[in-house]
């Protein structure tokens, strides 16, 4: 009526299988197993039992880690890997270009209305990066806008790590903008040249 199974690993854990039958004849048999088996064996199998499982999880976690993180590239369909483009980065001299006007953007802070007026200048080698700011203009100032007004009520409250996260995600959306437009970055920063809240 059960169907026990026993391990050789584990000489005192069994698995019984429920077929049907009746379950008073189900309770006595449990009762008469559990008064045979000491309560220290038990919980040593069990114990034993959760640290195999936990092992198999971390050793399967791991080994799930290194196959989809650290395992080399899989061959393309003509048998060459396939790399990410190398970035090419511009060699000449530096190159500024003031975006004007400045920017100016009113934000809430503790119950009063707030003003911030930036002057940004971008940053380049890539003197043909410079006309496509200029071509784009509209589209990078609206995208600063944006970009200003969000993010101001977390530069007012911490003003000296707040303006550097605010020029590092200045410099981010002008970027995306020349990548969408002409296929590169085109700038390497913007840079605050004049920054002031009230």
């Amino acid at each position: 009526m059960f169907g026990h199974w026993h391990s050789p690993c584990f000489t005192s854990l069994t698995f019984s299988f429920f077929d049907g039958g009746d379950m008073a004849e189900n309770d006595v048999l449990e009762e008469a197993g559990s008064q045979g088996a000491s309560a220290p064996a038990r919980k040593s199998n069990k114990i034993l039992v959760i640290v195999v499982l936990a092992l198999v999880l971390v050793g399967g976690g791991g080994a799930g880690a290194w196959f989809f993180l650290l395992a080399p590239a899989a061959p393309a369909g003509d048998g060459t890997t396939t790399a990410a483009p190398a970035r090419v980065v511009p060699t000449g001299p530096v190159q500024y270009m003031e975006l004007q006007p400045s920017f100016i953007v009113n934000f809430p802070y503790q119950g009063r209305q707030r003003f911030l007026q930036a002057s940004l200048t971008v940053m380049t080698r890539d003197p043909s990066a410079l006309a496509a700011v200029t071509e784009h203009m509209p589209v990078i100032r609206h995208n600063l806008n944006n970009l200003f007004s969000a993010q101001m009520l977390s530069v007012a409250e911490s003003p000296s790590s707040g303006i550097e996260a605010l020029r590092n995600l200045a410099t981010y959306e002008v970027q995306q903008v020349l990548l969408q437009e002409i296929g590169r970055e085109g700038i390497e920063e913007v840079l605050f040249t004049a920054f002031v809240m009230q």
